[in-house]
């Protein structure tokens, strides 16, 4: 099953997509955020495009539950799961960003650069991480 992953920033929205045998993500260029509805619609032409058959979106969590990242994140799920008629799942997005900026550093690609490749390397990690835990769900049946 191909899935789009999206990591929703106030700015940008990075975007993955994985091949249908759920084994490789890559990260695709990060789109600008412009509100909900626009970027349903926008989602809706990336999932017609890439055959995208469920959409995954890293939900930030925080103790109170009660961040502006989550509040926006729920936001466009609602828009997402009204516009689109594939699952739309949501999915841990702790520490993805660290993660992607301490994989760019190692990568050695220069800080002026990772603006336009953080948020989209952080949705492949947040897809990377979703595939991993649907493939031990179906090892546990």
């Amino acid at each position: 099953m191909r899935w789009l992953a999206l990591d929703i920033g106030s700015k940008r929205v990075g975007l993955a997509v994985c091949d249908a045998e759920e084994r490789v993500a890559s990260s695709l260029p990060a789109m600008e955020y412009r509100g909900p509805e626009l970027l349903a619609s926008e989602i809706a032409d990336l999932v017609r495009a890439w055959g995208a058959e469920g959409v995954v979106v890293g939900l930030p969590v925080t103790r109170k539950g009660e961040g502006r990242g989550e509040k926006r994140v729920s936001t466009v799920v609602t828009s997402l799961r009204n516009h689109l008629e594939v699952p739309v799942e949501t999915a841990d997005e702790t520490g993805t960003t660290s993660d992607a900026k301490a994989l760019l550093a190692e990568t050695g690609v220069p800080p002026r650069r990772w603006p336009e490749l953080v948020d989209s390397l952080a949705a492949r990690l947040i897809l990377e991480a979703y595939l991993a835990s649907r493939q031990a769900r179906r090892s546990h049946r």
